[in-house]
């Protein structure tokens, strides 16, 4: 019984790398997914991956079989499996007043990289006394204090407040 619970699970679980051969489209999952020219720790990174990037899968590392090595744009190299997936993100669905409109998954993961307040992680870091040493200027600890004064701003101001500034800035041109 023992023996064939171990069967099935080694099944089960090499399932999805089966399905795949090599030359398959295969989709980055991802934000900055790193191409890397070994799956060594230190590795040179060889290209930079975004969401619903297509590259060709050419199979599993024997040694190191959660890295996968890929063809993109003529460079081939090594991305970790759990950024890569049978098929393309969904475009986002975003509503507004003026009804709903589909977003390129890209454009949407880039959208909400400045607009998401720092995590308890990056404030402890930031705020680490041996992140604070030298000659960096701001430091960690006031680039933190900075961004969440920021937030704080942000999160007072109206989405007509917000449209108006947009609109400052960019000179009307949205």
């Amino acid at each position: 019984m023992r023996q064939s619970a171990t069967v099935l699970a080694l099944v089960l679980g090499a399932g999805a790398a089966w399905a795949l051969a090599p030359g398959d489209r295969v989709y980055v999952r991802g934000r900055d997914v790193a191409v890397l020219q070994s799956t060594a720790v230190n590795a040179v990174t060889l290209a930079k991956l975004q969401p619903g990037d297509a590259v060709l899968w050419r199979g599993a590392d024997k040694k190191k079989p959660t890295w996968h090595r890929v063809e993109t744009k003529g460079t081939s190299g090594f991305v970790y499996f759990a950024n890569l997936s049978l098929s393309p993100p969904a475009s986002e669905l975003l509503t507004s007043p003026g009804g709903a409109k589909k977003v390129d998954a890209q454009a949407f993961a880039s959208s909400g990289a400045a607009g998401k307040a720092l995590t308890e992680g990056a404030i402890r870091y930031g705020n680490q006394d041996e992140k604070n040493k030298g000659e960096m200027h701001p430091t960690m600890k006031e680039a933190v204090r900075q961004t969440q004064t920021l937030e704080a701003i942000a999160v007072q101001r109206t989405d007509a407040e917000l449209d108006a500034q947009a609109a400052r800035v960019t000179g009307g041109q949205q």
